[in-house]
C-alpha cells in the first residue's frame, strides 16, 4: 500500500457530518455512480446508512428478520436475494433523494431506533447491555475512550509519574496515545527499527491477518481506506507507521532499544530499568512500567539433531530475510498451523520441490472471502454514506456470538464420541470437515491426513481460502506426516528413514507464547522475580496486574488471548483505559504506588480457571500453545468482550493496596 492510499489527506474533500464522522457527501454523484455502488455495498451497513439519511426505520421493516452472521465477514443478514434486490433499489432511491436535497444533515435514531438497528445487524434480539459498548465502538459522539482528568491536576503531579512502555506494537501505540492525551511523561522503547510489533517482524510471503481489516484497527484511527478485506503485512506495517506519525508518538519512541531488567525500588516506589541499545546499557528510573511486548514475538525453534550439519538456509517465518530466493529451490517447511497456511501456497508457486512436515492436522475455516479486495462500490459507500463505515466495522465484531458460544463448551453429558465435545461442537465439526474436503479435492490420502480426529476449537482454528489444501494438488508439493528425525547436509531424514532433499528449511513452528515478559528480568517487591512468582502458571488480575509488582502493568498478559470473539485492538484499548485509570488515581490522590491485593488476584485466577475448564481448549485431545507444560490453559480469556469491557472501564480502588507519595518522600 502506498502512503497516498493509506492517508486521509488525499485528494478527497471530506466534511464532518455531526455525530457521524468524516465523509464526503455525494452532492455531485451521478445516478449510475450511486446505482453501481449500491449494487456492491454490504447490505446491512447500507440499510443503516439509509436509516441515517431518511431518519426512518421503514427500510428495516421492509428487510424483515435477519440471521446471525454465518462467518466473520457475512454482512448479508441472510436476507433472501429477491428481497435484498428490492432493498438495494430502495436504498439507491433514498441516496438520490438525499443528494437532490443537498445532502442535509443525517439523523441519529432515538434509543428505540438504535436498538432496532443493533438487533438487525446481530440477527437476533441482543441484550441491551451491549448498547453502550456498541455505541462506543461506533464513535458517533467522538472517542468515548479518550482520556480525561476528573479534576484539575497540576503539572508537577503528572511529572512525578514518568512511564516506560515496552514495545511499539499495537498495545504500546494504544498506551502511548492515551498517555499523550493525559500529558503524563512517557517513553516507548522498541527492540525493532520500526513500529508494529508482529507486523513489523512477520513479512514472509503470504503473511496476512485473519481478522477483518476494518475492525483490526484502532477505534481512534478508523478512517483508513483498506484495500483488502483481510490486510497483508505491508498494509498493516504502513498503518502503524502512519499512526505513530499522526498521533505525534514518534518523538517518544526509542527504536533499537531493549529492556534488560527492571528492578523495583521500594524506598523510592519506582522502577530502575536497564536498557540496552547496541552495546551500550543505561539505567533509568520511572514511576511505572507498562509491558506491551505481546505474546507472539519470540520464535519457537525445535531442537533437531544435526541442525548444524545442514549446509542450506534455515529460517523461522518471523525472521524472513528480504533477500531470500526460493524460486527453483528445494524447500522444506516444518509445521502446518497459521503461518504455514499462508506461506505454503506462495512457496508452491516458486519452489522446484516443496515438502511439508505435519506433526498434527489443524482445523481450518475455509473462508470464501479471505483474499478478497474491497470493491470500488464498497469503498464509495464508506467514503460517501453517513454511518456506513462505522456500522460496517461494528457488524464485523459479530456481537451475537459474544456470549459463551455453545460449540466451544464441553458438555459433560455428551456421549457422541471423542471427535466432539457436544452436539453443537459436532455440528461445527461436520461443517468444517465438509468445507475442508471440498478444498482438498479428490485425494482420499490427504483427507485422511489433513482432517483432525480431535474436536474443533481444542487448538486455535486457522483461517484461509483453501489455497493451502489446493497447493498439494501440484505434483512437486508433498506432505510428510512421519516426523523429523534429523538434519543431514542436504536436507532432512524423517522418522522412517526417508531422505528429503532441501536447499531451504523453514520453521513454521510458532512462538514461545507462554514465556511472558521474557527475556526481561523483572524483580518486584522483596526481590521477588516474576518468573519465580508465576512458575508454570502465569496469571494476572484482568491480565494486567500482579501482586508484589507495584506499578507494573501488562498488556496482552496471561489469560487475555481472545478465543471466540473480538480482536487484540479491542483488548488493548480496554487495557490502556484501565491502566490510565490507575495512573489517574495515582496523580489525583498523590499515590506513589498501587498494587493489586493477593486475595483479589487469587479470586480472579480461581474464577478464570473454573471458567476455562468448561471450554474445548481444556480438552485433552490435542496440545496447543494455549496450555502450559502440565496441560492447563494459560493464554486464553473465557470472558465475553462485554464482560471484559465492563471490568476494565475503571479500576476498583478496593482491589489495591497503596502507598502515599508523602510516605516515600519521608523514607528518603
Amino acid at each position: 500500500m502506498t502512503d497516498a492510499t493509506m492517508k486521509q489527506s488525499d485528494d478527497r474533500e471530506r466534511h464532518v457530518v455531526p455525530g457521524l464522522g468524516d465523509i464526503d457527501p455525494p452532492l455531485h454523484a451521478s445516478d449510475s455512480e450511486i446505482d453501481a455502488a449500491v449494487a456492491e455495498a454490504g447490505l446491512l451497513p447500507l440499510l443503516m446508512a439509509v436509516v441515517h439519511i431518511t431518519g426512518s426505520l421503514d427500510i428495516l421493516d421492509a428487510a424483515g428478520p435477519t440471521e446471525i452472521p454465518r462467518y466473520s465477514t457475512d454482512i448479508s443478514g441472510s436476507i433472501p436475494p429477491e428481497r435484498a434486490a428490492a432493498l438495494r433499489t430502495r436504498a439507491a432511491e433514498a441516496i438520490r433523494a438525499w443528494r437532490d436535497a443537498g445532502c442535509p444533515t443525517p439523523r441519529q435514531p432515538d434509543a428505540e431506533g438504535f436498538r432496532r438497528m443493533i438487533d438487525t445487524l446481530a440477527g437476533k434480539p441482543l441484550d441491551g447491555a451491549y448498547d453502550e459498548l456498541i455505541a462506543e465502538e461506533l464513535g458517533f459522539d467522538g472517542d468515548a475512550r479518550a482520556f480525561a482528568w476528573d479534576q484539575p491536576v497540576a503539572y508537577e503531579a503528572k511529572a512525578r509519574l514518568p512511564v516506560l512502555v515496552v514495545g511499539a506494537g499495537l498495545s504500546g501505540i494504544a498506551m502511548g496515545h492515551r498517555l499523550s492525551e493525559a500529558g503524563i511523561p512517557f517513553t516507548i522503547v522498541e527492540k525493532n527499527s520500526g513500529p508494529g510489533g508482529t507486523w513489523f517482524e512477520n513479512r514472509f510471503p503470504g503473511a496476512r491477518v485473519d481478522v477483518p481489516s476494518h475492525c483490526y484497527s484502532f477505534s481512534f484511527m478508523r478512517e483508513q481506506r483498506w484495500p483488502d478485506l483481510f490486510s497483508p503485512w505491508p498494509t498493516l506495517r504502513a498503518y502503524f507507521a502512519e499512526t505513530i506519525e499522526r498521533l505525534g508518538l514518534t518523538p517518544h519512541i526509542e527504536f533499537g532499544t531493549q529492556v534488560v531488567r527492571a528492578i523495583y525500588d521500594e524506598q523510592a516506589a519506582a522502577w530502575n530499568v536497564t536498557l540496552r541499545k547496541g552495546d551500550v546499557e543505561e539505567t533509568r528510573q520511572v514511576a511505572a512500567v507498562v509491558s506491551a511486548v505481546g505474546q507472539l514475538n519470540r520464535p519457537l525453534i525445535p531442537a533437531i539433531e544435526g541442525e548444524d550439519a545442514f549446509k542450506g538456509v534455515r529460517v523461522h517465518t518471523s525472521r524472513w530475510p528480504d533477500d531470500l530466493e526460493v524460486a527453483g529451490k528445494k524447500v522444506i517447511v516444518i509445521g502446518t498451523a497459521a503461518t504455514a497456511l499462508q506461506l505454503i501456497p506462495e512457496l508452491a508457486r516458486e519452489a522446484a520441490e516443496l515438502t511439508v512436515f505435519q506433526r498434527s492436522p489443524t482445523w481450518v475455516f475455509v473462508h470464501p472471502e479471505y483474499r478478497r479486495a474491497i470493491s470500488a462500490g464498497e469503498q464509495w459507500a464508506m467514503d460517501h454514506l453517513p454511518g456506513y463505515e462505522r456500522w460496517y466495522r461494528v457488524i464485523l465484531y459479530n456481537w451475537a456470538m459474544d456470549g459463551v458460544p455453545a460449540h466451544m463448551l464441553i458438555d459433560p453429558e455428551w456421549t457422541g464420541g471423542n471427535q466432539a465435545v457436544s452436539a453443537a461442537n459436532e455440528a461445527s465439526r461436520v461443517r468444517l470437515t465438509e468445507s475442508m474436503k471440498a478444498a482438498i479435492g479428490d485425494r482420499p490420502d490427504l483427507i485422511e491426513k489433513m482432517i483432525p480426529d480431535y474436536p474443533p476449537y481444542v487448538k486455535r482454528p486457522n483461517l484461509g481460502d483453501g489455497g493451502f489444501f489446493r497447493a498439494f494438488s501440484n505434483p512437486h508439493v508433498h506432505l510428510c506426516t512421519d516426523g523429523v528425525a534429523r538434519f543431514v547436509e542436504d536436507g532432512i531424514v524423517d522418522a522412517k528413514g526417508v531422505h528429503h532433499a532441501a536447499d531451504i528449511v523453514v520453521y513454521a513452528t510458532g512462538f514461545r507464547a507462554l514465556e511472558y515478559l521474557a527475556p526481561m528480568e523483572i524483580v518486584g517487591r522483596g526481590g521477588e522475580r516474576i518468573g519465580d512468582f508465576w512458575g508454570d502458571e502465569p496469571r494476572a488480575y484482568l491480565g494486567i496486574t500482579v501482586p508484589k509488582f507495584p506499578n507494573l502493568f501488562l498488556m496482552y498478559g496471561p489469560g487475555t488471548n481472545l478465543g471466540f470473539n473480538g480482536n487484540l485492538f479491542f483488548n488493548a484499548e480496554c487495557q490502556a483505559r484501565y491502566i490510565m485509570g490507575c495512573l489517574k488515581w495515582m496523580a489525583q490522590e498523590d499515590l506513589a504506588a498501587v498494587e493489586v491485593k493477593p486475595e483479589v488476584f487469587a479470586d480472579y485466577a480461581g474464577r478464570m480457571d473454573k471458567a476455562l475448564s468448561n471450554f474445548t481448549w481444556s480438552h485433552g485431545g490435542a496440545g496447543s500453545w494455549y496450555k502450559n507444560k502440565s496441560g492447563k490453559v494459560i493464554a486464553n480469556s473465557p470472558w465475553p468482550l462485554l464482560t471484559y469491557w465492563e471490568w476494565t472501564r475503571t479500576p476498583d480502588h478496593d482491589d489495591f493496596s497503596t502507598v502515599k507519595a508523602m510516605e516515600t518522600a519521608g523514607q528518603g
